[in-house]
């Protein structure tokens, strides 16, 4: 990926009939304002550990971006059942059609993709990148299948061995 782009910025003052396919590499900074939490500009965005790498076909037709590729970025995650920080990964196919838009335009209340904003000729799909970053995020992410977790009666990490509650401590397996 040593071409790739490092913006998700195209302009449709240059747009080729046959479409765009791009590498990207967009950098933990880049995407720290849309990965807030909630959109909270005060919440912490996750810990991105490397640039979000991935590649895009994008076709045109009439106001409709179809948009297919694939992105991945390894990230700090916290286990769901030992609350260790581990390294995990995000990542998945995209497939969408959004419709495009000037700027203000809105649609009609049946309507259920979003509206890409362009702005003097050109439009970002880094929003769009980052919705689908969050739909990947795991509901439970666990740093490995087998975690044991917490020991329920004194709350020792049973990754670490056992804890000696014995029998009155109920482990997962």
């Amino acid at each position: 990926m040593e071409n790739a782009k490092d913006n998700l910025i195209f302009s449709l003052d240059t747009w080729p009939e046959t479409g765009v396919t791009c590498e990207f590499a967009l950098s933990p900074s880049l995407l720290a304002p849309y990965l807030r939490a909630g959109g909270e500009e005060n919440a912490e965005p996750p810990n991105l550990l490397t640039s979000l790498r991935g590649n895009l076909e994008l076709c045109l037709t009439g106001k409709t971006l179809h948009v297919k590729g694939v992105f991945a970025v390894k990230v700090e995650m916290i286990c769901a059942r030992c609350l260790a920080t581990f390294v995990g990964k995000v990542g998945d196919a995209v497939d969408d059609a959004v419709e495009l838009g000037l700027s203000g335009e809105s649609f009609g209340d049946d309507e259920l993709e979003p509206l890409i904003p362009v702005r003097g000729g050109s439009f970002d799909l880094t929003p769009l990148i980052c919705e689908f970053f969050w739909l990947s995020w795991p509901i439970k992410a666990v740093c490995k299948p087998d975690c044991p977790g917490l020991c329920p009666e004194c709350g020792a990490n049973l990754n670490d061995g056992p804890c000696g509650c014995g029998d009155r401590a109920v482990t997962r397996h």
